[in-house]
């Protein structure tokens, strides 16, 4: 470096600082743009000017870049910008530059279109889209310019990629099938002139660029066919704006720098351009550019001119350097333009003998250069996106395996549980209502919409209320079997979905300080509710301080698994209301466990009752079959077929239980230690009832069980079948039309817990049924797939009404009761009528709802059973009821039901 400062010390005529001071003017900063800070005008301690309130007198992210005018430039233009390629680089060689030879009277398009070509040769890397397409289209209207349709011609031609769409648009369309057909001849053109018309952002592109050019930002604007019609190309002063605009849009385009625009930052020179003095008219138009402050152009313009004014102390590094100060210094805008407008200009020094010594190898004369950041290199570009595509790769196939297995609905994050699972083939767990569990139908969305709409309802109102200063604000979750793999169990789990969803929006319409607004959360155990001890473990986990669970209703099947649930359940002190179980064993699982169905028990008392009275009637003997499922684990078929053939027994009639193997299952193994005869499937069990002059019994699963046993018997005598009377969980099957209509000469008697309601034009005896079909209108399609008549809408609707009940009454307590699931759980078994006063502790829609007061249990007392008579399609008919029913006429009950024994209320 000696050698090199001896070099600076033995300058007298200033070359090294004239060529400095060139290249430091293309020099981009590394932040910001324009001309590089001097390092004789230090930054202004902004941070502590603003502490104390003051204004900064220097404004250091100013952008801009002098316009230089060269005196007596001599050789020099063709030094820094050779034809060739050099054999010395006194500035930078990585600047990209140009020096058009204009020639005297050449118009400002004809040099653009020099500059433009000689710094693509320069720095290939450039590219200068918009330019060329005004060109190409100034060029073509010049030929041909009278109507807007020459104008549309000529876009179509520029349009290359949809263009070439539109004039092959029917060929081979032929060949297609009709609706693609139409697609093709019509789509391409269609796209094709909403491309062209420059109004649709993202699909026109560069037309959006020319149409904003030339309708001058006005809003309502014609199209871009319009305007080109419109637009003189001999216009010479126009054409010349709009081109050097697209120049210079181009230019600014490629140097954004952003986050999205990495490769900007790649720049690190300023073009430059040389321009001599026949180039007047292109250097006056980027003076009148240089007046719009909001608008940075990223060159470096130097003109050379013979009549440049040249100032006393015309050094050309402090000549940039006081420029600089100028303008960070300046006050206002108007100083800001002004300094920006007033070219600079400095005098080239004589090109000396020896100019290899100056050369920018040597460190003395021009610094290095700044590298482009690493990150703005095409390979960093392409690792980036290729390490972008395989992290979304990554989080795609994470999310997707967790809408997978966890049965998930939006984006995956390390942190959300979903509070689901795929278990086999059936996702279980708990979700909101919004969360179908299963691939249902309309009437099931349709539900789980006003489901999610009143939990949304009570979130609002208790938003209102002060966050829960006065109304309890609680949440119940109805826990049952939402998924099945046969499509026939969908209309009970929707009718289930639906009673709670009219106990919600009654409840939650009410008004009252005791009044607690209620939100719903769904569970699902699985299609035979072999999940529902681990969804009771999950809801132990499952924590809302705002709406806090008190309780668990609905529950289904009364099977091994599901008593596994109602004990994990009463183990974490959650209080559970049942709403069709009915198996004797389950009140004595857990002391939290209540329901609103009344037992086997008593069911299988009243179905005795009623065979008794067909046998004294003559109608069967008094003989009976009671076919039921071998499933050890199904507790419901074993202790309903256990009651009905000691009932049975009691009335003197000869009992023969008899076995099947229900759909799905194994057949009875070696270890088999029943002495019941067993009669195969259930078809097969169907086909052996034939002929028999006394009751045939069923006590099994409705679906797809009895399902299958109707056709068997009709299989084999359709004309003149037994007498069947089945238990309560076939009104599954018998609120399915169109399973009920594929056997349409078996008749059949089914019990029920509900009575059926009546049509939708008629007087109901309840008002939760003017609620349902007011709510839902596909209940009242007539057969239709949505009519409830199997009991499970009322009987969900009571479950959850005696939830709130007993929540209601907490806050009617002369002092202040906490609601949690203790307390609602104390209070359930509160709920009956006091000694002296009629009627019962709640009016449901299945009947009255009353768990004793001498000795309160957990099942109601005289809940009804109802027996009905259905053949086909046509609507079941209700035969008689054995129990007190709201609204009943007289004569509705049977009158061997006057008198139940004790055990069997």
């Amino acid at each position: 470096m000696s050698q090199g400062s001896a070099q600076v010390l033995d300058d007298p005529a200033g070359v090294g600082n004239f060529i400095h001071t060139v290249d430091r003017l293309c020099r981009r900063p590394a932040r910001g743009e324009g001309v590089q800070d001097s390092p004789h005008a230090a930054r202004p301690p902004l941070l502590r000017r603003r502490a104390a309130g003051e204004t900064p007198r220097q404004h250091t992210d100013r952008r801009g870049i002098p316009l230089v005018r060269l005196h007596e430039a001599g050789e020099w233009p063709e030094i820094l910008a050779p034809a060739g390629r050099p054999s010395v680089h006194v500035i930078s060689p990585g600047i990209p530059r140009a020096r058009p030879a204009v020639q005297p009277g050449e118009p400002v398009p004809r040099m653009l279109s020099r500059v433009v070509a000689a710094l693509r040769t320069s720095a290939p890397r450039l590219r200068f889209p918009r330019y060329r397409l005004a060109a190409w289209i100034v060029e073509r209207l010049a030929e041909s310019h009278d109507r807007e349709e020459q104008a549309r011609r000529v876009l179509r031609e520029s349009d290359r990629t949809w263009g070439w769409g539109v004039d092959t648009a029917g060929l081979g369309a032929e060949h297609v099938p009709f609706p693609l057909n139409v697609l093709l001849r019509l789509l391409p053109g269609f796209v094709h002139d909403a491309r062209v018309s420059g109004r649709v952002p993202g699909l026109s592109g560069r037309f959006r660029w020319l149409r904003g050019r030339l309708a001058h930002e006005r809003p309502r604007a014609p199209g871009l066919a319009a305007l080109l019609a419109d637009f003189d190309p001999d216009d010479e002063e126009r054409v010349s704006r709009l081109l050097l605009g697209a120049f210079m849009d181009d230019l600014a385009r490629q140097y954004r720098r952003s986050p999205l625009h990495v490769r900007g930052a790649g720049h690190v020179f300023y073009p430059l351009l040389l321009l001599n003095e026949h180039a007047g008219p292109l250097v006056r138009l980027i003076e009148e550019r240089r007046a719009d402050l909001g608008r940075f152009d990223p060159v470096v313009v130097v003109s050379y001119t013979a009549d440049a004014v040249v100032p006393e102390d015309d050094e050309p590094l402090w000549t940039v350097i006081r420029w600089r100060r100028e303008l960070v210094t300046a006050d206002d805008d108007a100083a800001w333009r002004h300094v920006v407008e007033t070219p600079l200009t400095i005098t080239a020094p004589p090109v000396p003998a020896d100019l290899a010594r100056y050369d920018v190898t040597e460190a003395a004369w021009v610094p290095p250069a700044r590298v482009a950041p690493w990150w703005s290199s095409w390979t960093a570009v392409a690792l980036f996106w290729m390490a972008l595509a395989g992290a979304a790769g990554a989080y795609a196939g994470q999310t997707a395996a967790w809408h997978r297995e966890a049965c998930a609905s939006g984006l995956w994050t390390p942190w959300t549980e979903s509070g689901r699972q795929l278990l086999g083939t059936e996702c279980v767990g708990v979700a909101e209502p919004g969360y179908l569990f299963a691939p249902g139908n309309a009437e099931i969305g349709e539900v789980q919409r006003v489901l999610a709409q009143e939990n949304e309802r009570a979130a609002r109102l208790h938003e209102a209320d002060g966050q829960g200063r006065s109304r309890p604000y609680v949440t119940i979750v109805y826990l049952a079997a939402l998924t099945t793999t046969d499509q026939d169990q969908l209309a009970a789990a929707r009718e289930g979905l639906a009673g709670v969803a009219i106990a919600q929006k009654r409840q939650n319409s009410s008004a009252g300080p005791s009044e607690p607004l209620v939100r719903i959360l769904l569970a699902n155990a699985g299609g035979r509710m072999q999940h529902g001890s681990r969804i009771a473990r999950l809801l132990l986990r499952h924590h809302d301080d705002e709406a806090p669970i008190v309780g668990v209703v609905g529950l289904d099947q009364s099977r091994k698994e599901t008593v596994a649930a109602i004990q994990e359940l009463g183990k974490a002190g959650l209080p559970m209301v049942a709403s069709t179980l009915s198996a004797d064993r389950l009140v004595n699982e857990s002391p939290f466990y209540f329901q609103v169905a009344p037992q086997n028990a008593r069911q299988a008392w009243v179905a005795a009752g009623f065979a008794d009275d067909l046998a004294r009637r003559r109608q069967v003997a008094r003989r009976a079959r009671v076919y039921y499922s071998h499933d050890v684990t199904d507790y419901y078929a074993s202790n309903l077929s256990r009651q009905v053939v000691a009932r049975l027994e009691e009335r003197g009639f000869a009992v023969e239980p008899m076995r099947f193997t229900p759909v799905g299952a194994e057949r009875p193994g070696p270890g088999d230690v029943s002495d019941d005869p067993y009669r195969g499937d259930p078809r097969a069990a169907g086909v052996s009832a034939c002929g028999f002059d006394g009751l045939v019994y069923f006590a099994g699963r409705g679906i797809p069980d009895f399902s299958e046993f109707v056709k068997g018997v009709a299989d084999r005598c359709a004309g003149a079948p037994p007498v069947i009377l089945a238990g309560d969980d076939v009104t599954r099957y018998a609120a399915d039309v169109r399973l009920r209509s594929a056997v349409s000469r078996v008749g059949y008697y089914y019990q029920s817990f509900a009575v059926a309601p009546a049509r939708c034009d008629e007087p109901q005896r309840h008002d939760f049924y003017v609620e349902l079909f007011a709510t839902f209108p596909f209940e009242c399609r007539e057969p239709g797939p949505g009519r409830t008549l199997d009991g499970h809408a009322a009987l969900a609707y009571d479950a959850t009404e005696t939830m709130i009940t007993a929540i209601r009454r907490l806050g009617r307590e002369s002092h202040a009761v906490p609601v949690n699931s203790f307390t609602v759980w104390r209070q359930l078994g509160t709920l009956h009528t006091p000694a002296g006063q009629s009627g019962h502790a709640i009016e449901g829609a299945t009947g009255g709802l009353d768990f004793g007061e001498d000795s309160p249990r957990q099942y109601p007392v005289d809940k009804p059973v109802i027996i009905l008579r259905a053949t086909g399609a046509s609507r079941p008919t209700q035969v008689g009821v054995c129990g007190p029913v709201t609204g009943a006429p007289p004569g509705e009950s049977f009158p061997w039901c006057a008198s139940v024994p004790d055990a069997y209320r």
